[in-house]
């Protein structure tokens, strides 16, 4: 059936919708930021822009502004791999990330109808290298427990770190973090519960020692606040890769490390991998099993 509203809707769509690689990926942008604003969470966003950037430089270097999605072969997204391995000295992991990039506005083009099939199909990515870990060691914990920073931003970030190695929440829990989501047991062990950000799971944590330490450096009373005063995740990336530095790190210390720590210190000393849920949080009903696992 076709209506009048149909076809206008229809035709509206139609001229709304990006038919240049460039033009789309500005529109992708543009959703992703909104997204970002109500997850509170600008990682994909950010690094989107950077992809979208790569990708208008190499069509810079080709002498185009932009190219009809019709105009995409299997050629060009070689060209670009070529591009950046011999301009932008990528590694083979940020090579991947560009051409999933580009691959994912050819695949709206094809969502959209612009193109039947996706012209880079048979594309070949880079091979991954061997993966590193993505924690740090006990001696690198006990080196971060012993290097006080003297700024006190950097200070910060050194105990919060601490804190989610320890607790395993991530950056924007911390943030969200406020004193009602502070609890105590019947033996009076502290212990905070909080649903996830990310995936709004409850996370039930038994706090270790010292994350009752620093916890008590900062608010645990007024819940008009939250407990730590956290700047934006990217005004803490700094910090934390200049406290990596100063405890010796070779690899550059991310603040996801703190929270892959916590599930391999977990396992580690012997808290089996079924107490733990997807995120690496305890389950509440499991809090007596693994209660002493610290």
């Amino acid at each position: 059936m076709v209506s009048a509203d149909i076809l206008k809707n229809t035709l509206a769509r139609k001229a709304v919708i990006p038919t240049r690689l460039l033009q789309m990926g500005e529109r992708e942008l543009e959703r992703l930021l909104a997204s970002s604003k109500e997850i509170n969470s600008t990682s994909t966003y950010r690094n989107s822009k950077y992809y979208q950037k790569y990708l208008k430089d190499y069509l810079t270097s080709t002498g185009k502004e932009d190219i009809d999605f019709t105009d995409i072969t299997e050629e060009f997204g070689s060209s670009y791999k070529a591009f950046m391995k011999r301009n932008k000295n990528f590694s083979a992991q940020q090579i991947n990330k560009c051409l999933c990039w580009l691959s994912k506005l050819v695949y709206l083009a094809v969502d959209y109808e612009i193109l039947r099939a996706s012209p880079l199909e048979d594309m070949e990515y880079e091979k991954k290298p061997a993966p590193r870990h993505r924690h740090i060691s006990r001696a690198e914990l006990k080196a971060i427990l012993e290097t006080p920073m003297l700024a006190p931003l950097q200070e910060l970030g050194r105990r919060a770190f601490l804190f989610s190695t320890f607790t395993g929440l991530a950056y924007v829990d911390i943030m969200l973090l406020h004193p009602h989501h502070i609890g105590t047991t019947a033996d009076g062990r502290r212990y905070i519960r909080i649903n996830r950000k990310k995936t709004n799971v409850e996370a039930f944590i038994p706090l270790h020692p010292i994350a009752e330490q620093i916890l008590d450096l900062y608010n645990t009373t007024d819940d008009t606040k939250s407990v730590f005063p956290l700047p934006s995740r990217d005004e803490m990336w700094f910090e934390i890769h200049e406290l990596g530095v100063a405890i010796g790190r070779k690899e550059n210390l991310s603040y996801h490390k703190s929270r892959h720590s916590f599930g391999t210190f977990l396992i580690s000393e012997g808290t089996h991998r079924e107490h733990c849920q997807d995120d690496g949080s305890l389950r509440y009903k499991d809090y007596p099993a693994v209660r002493g696992g610290y």
